[in-house]
């Protein structure tokens, strides 16, 4: 039992605060040494967002569509096909005349008006089966089903890779390949052949191909989208007579500057933070605040205190630095084509600020596009150009995009390891790993702080003991004295 200071007098309370005070200074600097290492991780953790971010719009860039992005111009009868150039395609013409577009084969079927159950088609027994085009599917009906039911399980069907259409009014029933070209479709089965339905073939049309000339050379297409030259055609129309279509192939410079420019504003993003956190200043003497402190300051004052004493976590960071390093050596290096040739930044107009401004990037537009006009394949290869090696130092063979995305994915590793970071997520809420270097920090400091508390409950329970004995003591000689005091009286 604690005894208040009833016999001395004395605020035994304040008084044995004031003593665990002092005890609680070992205590209070494991929790400031927890606090600065969970604010260095969420600095890690958010360099680590960033990164992941930068890696996936890199990869975005990276694409064929971006970087070596080609655009089809058609002139002449432009109603009759459409173009779409790929990446492979090549700064080329070609001159195309329709002369008739690929069509579908299908068959009819009539059966009876108004029939809407299979019962009134086909009367062979209680089930029946049908097969499609040599499909190894087989589709099963029940007497009782639906026609509409039927129709639904042939189009749910891949391998019968026909549409089915019924009209109930006429009691017709059409099937259609889903692919163009001199294709037949194949029926079997009871409700087609047997002697049992009332189903009877009453028309339909052979497919046939496409016939295109592509600079004077028939071709024939069992579809109307197909791909010459890495241009995809889609067929619309059949070419008027007298007329063509010519397909022009040229470099999309305004696709290329535009991912050039999303680069270069996202690696400056990057590159600035990593540079604030390198050079952020710390503040020594700001620690972390105590639980007394934050009690005796109101909120601004904590708001003020606690971003000096986050400031500076990262300062001077060995990943940090090792990152912006690598970056900024892989911008200024050459790469070298599979021809010799080499190629850099400068050549196409980018080019780095002032020292001061610590790597980043500034576009003359002007001159970009004269290098993109002058040098496509160059340029595409300067951004896109792929190595298989791991390495990260200035590897001659990869592009720009390549290199700064495998100096990233280093980094990346380095931060899980020491902070336990996700690699993969740019979400700045992702959890921590619990196996990392500063993990094992947090860990070992828990358990001594948990530690501490046990002891600081025992040094506070023995400061009371005393206390309680002294108060015991003195209101036994208190009763003594008063028991004198009375008999001399």
């Amino acid at each position: 039992m604690r005894i208040s200071g009833l016999a001395s007098g004395m605020d035994i309370d304040a008084m044995v605060k004031q003593l665990m005070t002092a005890q609680r200074v070992p205590l209070d600097k494991l929790n400031q040494q927890k606090q600065q290492t969970e604010w260095k991780r969420d600095g890690y953790r958010q360099i680590s967002t960033k990164l992941v971010g930068f890696n996936e719009k890199l990869s975005n860039f990276s694409l064929s569509s971006s970087i070596d992005s080609k655009k089809a111009n058609i002139s002449g009868a432009s109603n009759v096909i459409t173009a779409t150039a790929t990446g492979a395609a090549t700064n080329s013409v070609l001159n195309v005349k329709v002369s008739n577009l690929a069509s579908a084969t299908n068959v009819i079927f009539k059966g009876t008006d108004g029939a809407t159950k299979i019962s009134e088609i086909y009367s062979g027994g209680p089930t029946g089966k049908i097969t499609i085009s040599g499909s190894t599917e087989t589709i099963e009906f029940n007497a009782t089903d639906t026609i509409d039911s039927l129709v639904a399980k042939i189009n749910g069907s891949k391998e019968a890779n026909v549409t089915a259409v019924y009209d109930s009014k006429t009691g017709s029933l059409s099937l259609t390949n889903k692919t163009t070209g001199n294709s037949a479709i194949n029926l079997g089965g009871d409700l087609f052949s047997s002697t049992n339905t009332k189903l009877v073939k009453s028309g339909g049309a052979a497919g046939e191909d496409a016939t295109v000339f592509i600079n004077g050379i028939e071709t024939k297409q069992a579809s109307n989208r197909f791909l010459v030259n890495g241009i995809e055609i889609t067929l619309t129309g059949t070419t008027p007579t007298g007329q063509s279509t010519q397909i022009e192939v040229t470099q999309d410079t305004d696709k290329m500057v535009s991912t050039i420019k999303s680069f270069v504003e996202s690696y400056n993003e990057s590159l600035a933070l990593l540079n604030q956190k390198l050079g952020e200043e710390k503040y020594r003497k700001f620690l972390p605040l105590t639980s007394e402190q934050r009690s005796a300051m109101k909120e601004d004052e904590i708001k003020l205190w606690e971003e000096k004493a986050k400031s500076g976590m990262l300062k001077n960071d060995s990943i940090l630095s090792q990152t912006v390093s690598d970056m900024r050596s892989a911008l200024i290096s050459d790469v070298i084509l599979p021809n010799g040739d080499k190629v850099n930044l400068a050549q196409f107009g980018i080019t780095t600020g002032s020292y001061s401004e610590k790597g980043k990037l500034y576009i003359d537009e002007t001159k970009l596009r004269a290098a993109l006009e002058g040098n496509p394949e160059g340029a595409s290869a300067l951004f896109g150009q792929t190595s298989s090696a791991a390495t990260v130092q200035n590897n001659s063979a990869d592009g720009i995009f390549n290199r700064i995305k495998k100096i990233n994915q280093a980094a990346l590793q380095n931060l899980s390891d020491r902070a336990g970071t996700s690699k993969y997520s740019s979400d700045i809420t992702t959890a921590f790993l619990p196996q990392s270097q500063i993990g094992e920090q947090l860990t070992n400091l828990d358990n001594r702080i948990s530690d501490m508390n046990r002891k600081m409950t025992m040094i506070e329970t023995r400061y009371y003991k005393q206390f309680t004995a002294m108060e015991t003591a003195m209101n036994k000689y208190n009763s003594t004295s008063s028991s004198l005091f009375s008999m001399l009286s």
